[in-house]
């Protein structure tokens, strides 16, 4: 009785574990969309408010969503303490500062990082053709992110269990 109670509680274990792993693959996918809607947003504050950049970037830090809310936050503060920067360095340095939070893939990061050159840049429309850009190469990553996401789920999940089933083995 104790063995198949035992049997029970590893099985369950290792389903817990590929779900663990599941949802951590989810995050990565849900932190790349939401990096692709930032630059949308962003696009639109731009194209349309014209506000002071201080002032966008607080804007947009109220309507975004966590990690990059914080972010936009930390960046608008920043920019208003010192308005004589540099702002692609100070952009990096906030997005740096922020990178563990982050769950993003290279080619993702670098995208979030050349969205400090936008905020630097006096003509609207090379700011837009850069945040179009940044939104294509993103996208592409988003679907090769998605096709990946299948066949990891599936490697997670048959791992998991696969070597629950070893221990219950080794068990009995």
């Amino acid at each position: 009785m104790l063995k198949l109670l035992g049997c029970i509680c590893i099985l369950a274990a290792s389903g817990g574990m590929a779900c663990s792993c599941v949802a951590g693959l989810k995050q990565k996918l849900r932190q790349t969309e939401l990096l692709l809607d930032l630059l949308t947003a962003i696009e639109g504050e731009i194209t349309y408010s014209r506000c002071p950049l201080p002032e966008l970037l607080a804007h947009l830090a109220r309507h975004t969503q966590p990690p990059y809310g914080k972010l936009l936050e930390e960046a608008g503060v920043r920019m208003e303490d010192s308005l004589e920067a540099d702002i692609p360095v100070l952009w990096k340095q906030v997005c740096d500062a922020f990178r563990p939070q982050l769950d993003l893939p290279a080619e993702a990061y670098q995208v979030l990082l050349r969205v400090g050159e936008v905020f630097s840049y006096t003509s609207l429309e090379a700011s837009l053709q850069l945040l179009g850009l940044g939104r294509k190469r993103l996208a592409a990553v988003a679907e090769g992110r998605y096709s990946e996401f299948a066949g990891k789920r599936k490697l997670y999940c048959c791992l998991c269990y696969m070597a629950g089933l070893f221990s219950i083995i080794l068990l009995l």
